[in-house]
């Protein structure tokens, strides 16, 4: 932690941690020095002493759960734009319920389609492939059965896998 001077500065002083990445290996830490927060970012390796220190203050679940919250505030912020874009310029079907109706459902049979997709076709160089292997983890990790369970390696399967078809595996062994 060259660049603040101090090693481990942002023990005790942690604002919120939260995977920055699809691949789960970079945990962004948001920390306050008394005036202000300050973000510094560690690689996920349990042989790290700064991850290591972060464990004992924000452990892999609290991660988990920022990780999700970010995400879900994410998606309201862009739902709530789009709907303000559609609604100025009456993209929903200018006022007809039907229309938007057609509307989404052709979206929800799109979205069915892109989730085969994902499976059948999944390409770890395609950034939206990797978006949606990062969202399909978070999912995961929000199901209570992964949630509520102590089992770390287990959790570790879902948060490395590298293919959807992996972490269906992994979430998979939670069931049995």
């Amino acid at each position: 932690m060259s660049n603040i001077g101090e090693p481990f500065i942002f023990c005790g002083r942690i604002v919120e941690a939260y995977y920055t990445n699809p691949e789960l290996n970079t945990v962004s830490i948001m920390w306050s020095d008394g005036d202000k927060n300050r973000e510094y970012n560690v690689v996920v390796d349990e042989q790290d002493d700064q991850f290591q220190a972060l464990l004992k203050e924000f452990d892999y679940d609290s991660l988990d759960e920022c990780t999700r919250k970010r995400h879900q505030i994410h998606r309201q912020e862009f739902s709530k734009a789009f709907s303000n874009y559609a609604t100025e310029h009456n993209l929903y079907g200018y006022g007809n319920t039907d229309s938007l109706e057609n509307s989404i459902e052709r979206m929800e049979q799109r979205q069915f389609a892109s989730n085969f997709d994902l499976l059948f076709e999944y390409d770890p160089e395609d950034n939206e492939h990797k978006e949606q292997l990062f969202k399909l983890k978070l999912r995961m990790f929000e199901d209570d059965v992964v949630k509520n369970s102590k089992a770390r390696a287990k959790k570790t399967a879902i948060r490395t896998s590298k293919t959807p078809i992996e972490a269906i595996g992994a979430y998979n062994s939670f069931t049995k």
